[in-house]
């Protein structure tokens, strides 16, 4: 159709291959790591636009909503920082943002003022709930459609190893 941009998602992702490094440029370490970067973010914008389109919320606000659900006795700013792998200027501004939107609220802890807790409102709730059904969803379609669950299993624990070990070395986010 004339006038139509192609769905970049549709498209195969060629990887440029690299300037410098100790093997060839079909070395399949290199192929590994694209394959796996370029996976996360293909589902996470798909998964994004699902949630967005459903519940009007971004992923990483998903996200936040998600930590929140496990502590209903709030989150320090803090832990929500360290959770989501962001600074502490970026996740005050996405709460910032969050409470404009009536999904949290902040309140300084009774024990250490110095310290803001981040809580859960009723809408923040139902919103979780509608973003979780879209996630839920939108990963059927995607993940489990494409593998066996015992695929998906080992894939999950592969990659919980891969990430526990990549945290170690993160140093803390400021």
């Amino acid at each position: 159709m004339a006038g139509t941009t192609p769905d970049p998602l549709a498209q195969p992702v060629a990887l440029p291959a690299p300037t410098t490094c100790d093997g060839p440029p079909d070395d399949p370490r290199l192929r590994a790591v694209g394959v796996l970067l370029t996976t996360a973010s293909l589902m996470e914008r798909l998964l994004g636009a699902a949630i967005q389109r459903e519940a009007g919320i971004s992923h990483s606000m998903f996200e936040v909503l998600l930590i929140l659900s496990e502590r209903p006795d709030g989150t320090p700013m803090s832990r929500l920082s360290g959770g989501l792998v962001l600074t502490s200027g970026g996740t005050t501004r996405l709460i910032d943002r969050m409470v404009q939107a009536r999904l949290v609220t902040r309140e300084p802890s009774a024990d250490d003022r110095r310290v803001q807790l981040v809580f859960t409102t009723e809408h923040g709730r139902r919103t979780l709930a509608t973003a979780a059904a879209a996630h839920t969803r939108e990963t059927d379609r995607l993940l489990h459609a494409a593998l066996s669950p015992a695929e998906a299993a080992a894939m999950v624990d592969a990659l919980d190893r891969l990430g526990r070990q990549a945290r170690a070395e993160l140093p803390p986010l400021r």
